[in-house]
């Protein structure tokens, strides 16, 4: 049996590569590249079948599903987030898995599905998908080799630059080594071969496998962690949406903080001793590595050179298959559109009422302006107004003096 290496070409987080890693160490051996986004252009020597572990990311692009049909998955560790156009992701929700069309059939024959994230759970439930809690198959990642400088330094990973200013002034009394990386990838990762980027994933694992510690809000940091046993502390608001879909359950399988008890300088954890990791993860683990090689006996049972009509469990022909893909496309593309002109409409009253601003802004800064001038023409005016009175005034009371000295002088007469 061949075997198939699920890697998400063009990511730019090493967390992607981090997992298809983790596929890696539990596959016999890897046969072909696979592009987690592309999967329906897949081609095999032969259309021979390839037995891909499908722990990923699910998916910007769904209107590529289902994948080639000479793919055999493995549904495990999956996680799926309906991101839509304003992510700058698809405008299709469910769609690609409705009842009666060949998405839903892949999903069905080769269930159930696996995935590592009770949001994912909710998901699939709610489209009546049969589904089970697997957990994330970056807990079994192995550990890595110790070097000189182990336990000399802490990591912290992917953190906001307050709450990584707030994690170095509360370290700082420790006078422990800070070691600032990045999950983020630069665009000519997607250049590199999956050896180089194999290369790159261990090399990051390595130098989190010696840190005293390591702090992140990174789930692709904080699992290899637990499969490491190397302390880690999560920041992370559970409540929040987006970190409820990535980070429940695993919230109770790790020590964290709050993001506000972060800035607030509120850690429960001795840095100078730092506390084990929980163990919960430890059962899921060891059901991760089995179910992975459950699958590669059976895979193993259909010989080295299986036929596809063998191994394959799916129904649909591939005249069905293209036309499903066809009509798919065909509406998201009409939504794309739809959503495109409403993208529009929306900018252009954006841009219409930041005209209007910044015009009222111009005629306020022009009434300012002449009302200065009219304050200071009235400030001029009243100045002259006080002088002349000043003067009437002074003029009066020369000519009573005036007359007063007449009247005296007549008096004498």
């Amino acid at each position: 049996m061949k075997y198939g290496l699920l890697v998400h070409q063009t990511t730019r987080n090493l967390g992607d590569d981090v997992q298809s890693y983790a596929i890696e160490n539990l596959l016999p051996h890897v046969d072909y590249i696979l592009d987690r986004e592309n999967l329906d252009k897949f081609q095999s020597w032969n259309n021979e079948p390839v037995a891909t572990v499908f722990a990923a990311w699910w998916m910007w692009k769904k209107y590529n599903w289902p994948p080639a049909s000479n793919i055999i998955p493995l549904f495990i560790s999956m996680h799926f987030n309906n991101y839509d156009v304003y992510e700058k992701s698809s405008p299709v929700t469910t769609e690609w898995i409705e009842q009666g069309t060949p998405g839903r059939e892949y999903m069905e024959a080769y269930g159930p599905v696996g995935v590592r994230d009770l949001s994912s759970v909710e998901f699939l439930s709610e489209q009546g998908i049969d589904n089970y809690f697997s957990g994330c198959l970056t807990l079994t990642l192995p550990k890595q080799k110790e070097t000189e400088d182990k336990g000399t330094y802490v990591v912290i990973a992917d953190l906001r630059p307050d709450l990584c200013k707030a994690v170095h002034d509360w370290l700082e009394p420790s006078g422990l080594k800070v070691i600032d990386v990045t999950n983020d990838l630069k665009a000519d990762n997607a250049d590199l071969t999956w050896e180089e980027r194999r290369e790159n994933v261990i090399e990051r694992l390595t130098l989190l496998q010696n840190a005293k510690f390591v702090v992140t809000r990174r789930l692709h940091v904080t699992l290899p962690c637990l499969a490491m046993e190397v302390p880690v502390i999560s920041i992370f608001n559970i409540n929040k949406p987006g970190e409820y879909t990535r980070w429940k359950p695993y919230d109770n399988w790790t020590h964290f903080v709050t993001q506000e008890d972060a800035l607030a300088g509120k850690f429960d954890f001795d840095y100078n001793n730092p506390p084990a990791n929980k163990d919960i993860y430890k059962k899921t683990r060891e059901n991760l590595i089995q179910r992975v090689q459950d699958f590669v006996t059976e895979m193993e049972s259909y010989g080295e050179e299986p036929k596809l009509e063998d191994v394959r469990k799916t129904t649909y022909t591939e005249e069905e298959l293209k036309q499903f893909r066809y009509d798919l496309r065909t509406e998201i593309l009409d939504k794309w559109l739809s959503h495109s002109r409403t993208l529009l409409r929306e900018a252009q009253h954006s841009w219409d009422q930041q005209k209007k601003m910044e015009n009222i802004t111009t005629e306020n800064k022009n009434l300012s302006s002449q009302n200065q001038k009219l304050k200071i023409a009235n400030e001029a005016q009243t100045n002259s107004i006080r002088k002349r009175n000043k003067l009437i005034l002074a003029l009066a009371g020369m000519c009573g003096i005036l007359l007063a000295i007449i009247i005296l002088l007549i008096l004498k007469l």
